[in-house]
């Protein structure tokens, strides 16, 4: 029984990751190919086919002239993000001298930080989010590209998803009671449970 909750485990996580892939939210071919060698199983299609049509989806929006624009604000907001982090930490050490000197001035100097990197933290938030709206909008003018490209990647979610079944069924498990968070919801052998929402962008499916 262990063996076959950690195998669907796994299953579902192969499954998020194509899935994301054909949305183009997922970048990492990787990560995919790690755990089809972990759980031992052939998809209906070969590793190089599909390797190939998620490579080309990741390609998709270098050929937006927005692409340059996008991948500078994209690079800035993780800058900031790792500054805020050096700020942080020395927010942390200056309160910490603060408080063995009991010196207003540092005290001062720690919210001073504080402050700068709550700016930071907004600045990098924007400039991510705007980028992958700025993302998400290339995806959908080339929604009939990303389409094609996600054909071979959805027949083999789909197969998934019947060995997903498959493994939930050794395991005792109610297939209404097990949940998958999926970007596209046209998969055979699915039940919609929650339609993407403000704060929970997926579709959330159980089998049937």
């Amino acid at each position: 029984m262990d063996s076959s909750v950690e195998k669907a485990k796994k299953l579902r996580a192969l499954v998020e990751m194509l899935d994301g892939f054909r949305v183009g939210r997922v970048t990492d071919p990787g990560k995919v190919e790690r755990l089809l060698r972990e759980l031992s199983i052939r998809l209906p299609y070969s590793w190089d086919d599909l390797r190939s049509d998620m490579e080309a989806i990741i390609k998709l929006p270098t050929t937006s002239e927005d692409y340059g624009r996008i991948s500078k604000m994209d690079s800035i907001s993780k800058k900031l993000s790792f500054i805020n982090v050096v700020l942080l930490i020395s927010a942390i050490a200056v309160y910490i001298l603060a408080l063995r000197y009991n010196s207003a001035t540092m005290y001062a100097a720690a919210l001073s930080v504080i402050a700068t990197s709550l700016v930071l933290v907004y600045v990098a938030y924007y400039f991510r989010v705007y980028a992958n709206y700025k993302m998400l909008a290339i995806y959908v003018e080339k929604a009939d590209e990303l389409e094609k490209l996600g054909v071979r990647i959805k027949a083999c979610v789909e197969y998934l998803l019947r060995l997903l079944k498959r493994e939930l069924k050794a395991s005792g498990y109610r297939l209404e009671r097990y949940s998958l968070k999926l970007w596209l919801a046209d998969y055979a052998g699915i039940r919609v449970i929650k339609k993407p929402a403000r704060f929970s962008p997926r579709y959330e499916v159980s089998l049937v």
